[in-house]
């Protein structure tokens, strides 16, 4: 069913719902009706900050509001189901965050759901929304490096702007910590990965043009040997700064690599990071696409360092046989988070919401819906899998069966 405007009420005003909001409020297809939170001065402050008239604390109050026909979900992992399976009974259109559940039976319930009751449902897989990888795929279909057959991605650290997070969000300390701890956040005992490798493999799967990951084999280190050891975030002059974090994760995945359906793809993906321990004076997230007449270079969240002729660039395109191109996307403006060279806070979020909101207007599935949040999730748990048991995983064997079973030993 088509909109003619879509009206919004957010649920969850931590890090990301400045994103969110940005996006929606610079639509003009689209209308911040409400926000809502149980930290009723969060609440409070946000509806101030960006002129939304009203605000809840009870979200059930707010999915009675009959001047809202859509909600954007961006609480903890551990309640997307029963929000989003309340945002369906209640007639609502659906924007969830990444990931879309702790399980694949909760995922598959939220999709089910979404069907039955005739509401639209996406989930923010931001990745395929930056202007570098949309980049990299337009030229991907242009035929400018042949087919794709291969992806590398490079994670170095992400480096947060200095006081930044602070002066928008307040103290996110206790807003955040849930990220840590896997029953809110999913994992099993790897909440990073569960939350982060969706992203990866969703790059993988975009840039590879659509062909799904089939197997995955994720390499598992000890991060004993840290101890108690802090880690520099930000500067490339090893000097450190005044925000140091601690090393609390006793285990890491430095190494993930995956084949997909079309048996000419392939992927791996690297971490080096100073949390764990590392150098790289790349920072965030990197990648390259290698296909059978050329391959590209680019900038993903967090990204700096890429440089070609002595100078920092966004992408970079190489064919044999001519000369490389070189692209900057500083239209996008200044990351509202992190120290990079290119933004994802709040560019990506930006495009991502627009085409939700367009999506609705026309009438059609978003580009990003649940379906594909499931898929890139099941995806994620298999990441998981291998890395606890050792072993290469088939996709299509994972279930939460075997997922939940005890936690890393």
């Amino acid at each position: 069913m088509k909109l003619d405007k879509v009206k919004i009420g957010v649920v969850g005003l931590g890090l990301v719902s400045s994103a969110h909001i940005k996006g929606y409020m610079s639509h003009p297809g689209a209308e911040v009706v409400a926000v809502c939170d149980l930290d009723e001065p969060q609440a409070q402050k946000v509806a101030k900050q960006f002129g939304i008239p009203k605000y809840y604390t009870s979200y059930t109050e707010m999915l009675t509001d009959p001047a809202i026909n859509t909600i954007d979900i961006m609480t903890p992992t551990y309640l997307h189901r029963p929000m989003a399976v309340a945002a369906a009974k209640a007639g609502k259109n659906i924007h969830c965050e990444k990931p879309l559940a702790l399980t694949l039976e909760e995922g598959g319930d939220i999709c089910d759901q979404a069907d039955n009751h005739g509401v639209a449902l996406a989930v923010d897989e931001t990745y395929v929304f930056m202007a570098t990888i949309v980049k990299a795929r337009e030229l991907i279909e242009a035929g400018e490096i042949g087919k794709p057959q291969q992806i590398r991605q490079r994670f170095g650290t992400w480096l947060d702007r200095p006081g930044v997070i602070a002066a928008v969000h307040g103290d996110t300390t206790n807003i955040e910590k849930w990220r840590e701890d896997s029953s809110k956040a999913g994992g099993n005992g790897f909440p990073w990965q569960f939350d982060h490798n969706i992203h990866f493999f969703a790059m993988a799967r975009y840039l590879m043009n659509g062909s799904p990951v089939k197997k995955v084999y994720s390499v598992k280190a000890d991060n004993s040997w840290l101890g108690d050891r802090v880690a520099p975030q930000t500067g490339d002059d090893g000097e450190g700064s005044e925000k140091l974090y601690e090393v609390n994760t006793e285990y890491d995945f430095p190494l993930m690599t995956w084949t997909h359906e079309d048996p000419a793809c392939l992927g791996v993906w690297m971490r080096a990071e100073r949390l764990n321990g590392k150098y790289d004076f790349m920072t965030g997230l990197s990648a390259t696409v290698i296909g059978e007449k050329g391959l590209i270079e680019f900038l993903g969240e967090g990204g700096g360092g890429l440089r070609w002729d002595g100078k920092l660039v966004h992408l970079v395109l190489h064919r044999r046989g001519k000369e490389p191109e070189t692209f900057r996307f500083d239209d996008e403006g200044e990351d509202d988070i992190w120290e990079s060279e290119v933004s994802y806070y709040s560019s990506a979020h930006v495009h991502r919401m627009h085409e939700f909101v367009d999506s609705l207007i026309g009438g059609r599935p978003s580009r990003y819906t649940g379906r594909d949040a499931l898929r890139d999730l099941r995806v994620a748990i298999a990441s998981i899998c291998s890395a606890r048991e050792g072993l290469p995983i088939e996709v299509a064997e994972v279930t939460d069966e075997r997922f939940y079973t005890d936690s890393v030993k």
